[in-house]
């Protein structure tokens, strides 16, 4: 028997109104498997090849692009007219392109073409993640991707944090990842060259995964899931951000309904005194790396005092307009901060981007985290209560927090799953050029 929408529509509303739009069993069994999208969401964090699978470091960032550009192609979003939030990304690659190459000329400097490509082609891939993911017709792939994804991140971060340094130092992990604090202890770095940036990418994504749950039961399943390789990577930025934007994804997903709210409280407070009381010593290393947010003392705060007073001071004294591409950083910045400025980079994606495009970059960048965070807060008004756009809200939250304390811009995985959850948090009417053949956004359960 053929099941019309209408249909569908009537069964729905007798069951409820919150209750999940059934699916027939035959039109399940014709839906899209979207399987290139799978493919490509699935090998966004990945920078390099994992050097278990061969001896030497090798970076995928472009294959990982060209997959994006495929994935365009495949949904027909490459000739999209430009929104807002597109046309201000464009132009900041365009920029960045222009000022590491033709600038860099100029200015009688050496142009790195990888580097040019490689922070050209982020934003590029930012949009056009964007765009596919505000498809209705792609979003339950992207999320079903999202959450596998992460699933693979936790077991890698568990990997390295039971293999532990000397294993992975045989593998071939020296040179080149910084997965040092700088006491020089150890923390899992997943597929990234840095604990922080790793970080940043989990805080992030999984902000989203938690806040996009359909239902109370999920959304806490996926706060235990995230929390776990997060807590491991010992990165402080990324604790903050993570629990910035779950509060900030929470109070607008229970506005009208304080009870939820409360109980969603008491609910986490039961299950971290429950882990303490069970396992005292697993949450030592979690309160005594809090307990030195308020050390001014403590190394890693006053490295972090040091490069930012020096960054601004630097850039604004000798290249305020378009900072320094081709400079080092160590070199730069050292002649102010001394040994601090070995970190290579000013722990700060504001003050990064200062650094490198002067305060021409800086205002594409701020105007880009503005337009976002607007989308996502008038997508969470007119979204008759989806979890998308809380998720969308806690990607860009987690995002613009961590940024105060880390520098992750500069990474085509964080870039492209910012854009990618950005463009999931869209709901509404979406550019005409967009076809849309499924309103499949999971729908908020009561608890």
């Amino acid at each position: 028997m053929h099941v019309t929408r209408s249909s569908v529509a009537g069964t729905r509303s007798a069951v409820g109104k919150w209750a999940p739009e059934p699916r027939p069993g035959r039109e399940a069994a014709r839906r899209p498997r979207h399987l290139l999208l799978t493919a490509t969401v699935i090998a966004l964090p990945f920078s390099y090849v994992p050097l278990e699978l061969i001896p030497t470091r090798t970076s995928v960032t472009i294959l990982v692009f060209a997959l994006v550009v495929l994935t365009g192609i495949r949904y027909g979003v490459l000739r999209q007219r430009p929104g807002a939030l597109d046309a201000v990304t464009l132009a900041l690659s365009a920029y960045i392109f222009v000022r590491l190459t033709a600038l860099t000329a100029l200015q009688a400097d050496v142009i790195d073409w990888p580097e040019a490509l490689s922070a050209t082609l982020a934003p590029i891939g930012g949009v056009i993640l964007y765009r596919v993911a505000r498809r209705d017709d792609t979003k339950d792939a992207v999320l079903r991707a999202l959450r596998w994804m992460f699933v693979m991140l936790t077991v890698i971060a568990l990997y390295q944090a039971v293999a532990g340094l000397s294993w992975l130092k045989s593998r071939g992990y020296t040179e080149g990842f910084y997965y040092y604090t700088f006491e020089g202890t150890f923390r899992p770095f997943g597929t990234f060259l840095s604990p922080t940036v790793f970080g940043a990418f989990l805080a992030i994504t999984g902000a989203a995964l938690v806040c996009m749950s359909p239902t109370i039961r999920g959304a806490l399943l996926w706060l235990l899931i995230a929390a776990v390789p997060i807590a491991i990577t010992e990165t402080r930025a990324a604790w903050i951000a993570f629990a910035v934007a779950l509060v900030a994804g929470w109070l607008l997903r229970t506005r009208a309904r304080p009870v939820h709210l409360t109980l969603g409280v008491a609910a986490a407070s039961w299950g971290i005194a429950f882990v303490v009381w069970l396992v005292p010593g697993a949450v030592d290393f979690l309160v005594s790396r809090l307990a030195t947010l308020s050390d001014a003392g403590f190394s890693s705060n006053v490295a972090r005092a040091s490069l930012w007073q020096g960054t601004v001071e630097v850039t604004l004294r000798d290249s305020p307009i378009v900072g320094f591409p081709a400079a080092d950083f160590t070199s730069e910045v050292g002649a102010v901060v001394a040994q601090y400025a070995d970190f290579g980079h000013a722990h700060s994606n504001y003050l990064q981007i200062l650094f490198l495009y002067g305060l021409i970059g800086l205002v594409f960048f701020a105007v880009i985290l503005v337009l976002a965070t607007i989308g996502a807060f008038r997508s969470v008004a007119a979204s008759a209560r989806l979890p998308w756009a809380y998720g969308g809200v806690a990607a860009i939250v987690a995002f613009i927090v961590d940024s105060a304390f880390e520098t992750s811009w500069t990474s085509f995985s964080v870039v492209a799953v910012l854009y990618l959850l950005m463009g999931l948090g869209r709901v509404g009417p979406v550019d005409s050029e967009t076809t849309s053949t499924s309103a499949a956004a999971p729908q908020e359960a009561t608890a």
